[in-house]
């Protein structure tokens, strides 16, 4: 089953999820893995929002945006964890994966400027084909049937892993759904890539959600506004845990 790509939505569901810290978890991750470093390329709704959430886990990041100083205050409020960069190239220079919470359109102009840089790391890509007009409606960017992870897997150099993760919820559920009791809230991802996958799930861990792969590159449609895996879309704003999100992923190819 395919998601209509044509529609417009707006959202207005109420938040009621608590923030609850999964210490025991979040240890054990700690313990098992060697040090990494995420660069988060942009810190807006999306980007602060997982940067603040990888850090809480433990995660090492360094962040980079247009304007500096922002990044610097970002960087000082998440504490030792976070690093400023001074550009986005220094900023992919000193990381593992890279997480690029950036619009479509802006990942069409940064991804080509750190290009030669992204071989052999994990490149998250969070982007919506979407605008967002004055009245709070959605609308698509590209042709129905076209999704932005196929656009910007599509930038990549050869070499480098690719995933699409992080975007399949609004930025303030986002923010207030992370370590969520008793059952973890889903975050679905899609990749070709084997190793990204794993990579990818222990981020999303460890930002206190549990992972589901919601199938390959082809699939991203399903995980982008108005898709069917999509808050913007078949689930309507509704939250589902590792379960009943499995069960959606497999409903599709029954």
């Amino acid at each position: 089953m395919r998601p209509s790509a044509s529609r417009n939505l707006t959202w207005t569901r109420g938040l009621g999820h608590s923030r609850h810290r999964h210490e025991g978890t979040l240890a054990k991750e700690r313990n098992r893995r060697k040090k990494m470093t995420t660069a988060i390329i942009g810190i807006g709704n999306i980007g602060g929002i997982v940067a603040r959430d990888l850090a809480t886990g433990g995660e090492h990041v360094v962040l980079s945006a247009g304007n500096v100083d922002d990044v610097k205050k970002l960087a000082a409020e998440i504490g030792s964890l976070a690093t400023a960069a001074e550009t986005n190239r220094d900023a992919v220079e000193r990381a593992d994966n890279v997480v690029v919470a950036l619009w479509l359109d802006a990942m069409k102009v940064v991804i080509p400027e750190v290009a030669d840089l992204l071989r052999g790391k994990l490149v998250i890509d969070t982007s919506n084909p979407i605008s967002v007009g004055g009245d709070g409606k959605v609308s698509r960017t590209l042709p129905d049937g076209q999704s932005a992870g196929e656009v910007v897997s599509g930038l990549l150099p050869r070499g480098t892993k690719y995933a699409k993760a992080f975007g399949t919820l609004p930025a303030p559920l986002l923010a207030a759904s992370a370590h969520r009791e008793p059952k973890p809230a889903v975050l679905f991802y899609t990749t070709d890539d084997v190793a990204a996958a794993g990579e990818v799930e222990r981020l999303i861990r460890i930002a206190g959600y549990d992972a589901v792969k919601a199938g390959g590159v082809r699939d991203s449609l399903r995980i982008e506004v108005g898709g069917d895996l999509h808050a913007f879309g078949g689930l309507n704003g509704r939250l589902v845990d590792k379960e009943e999100g499995a069960s959606l992923v497999a409903l599709s190819k029954v």
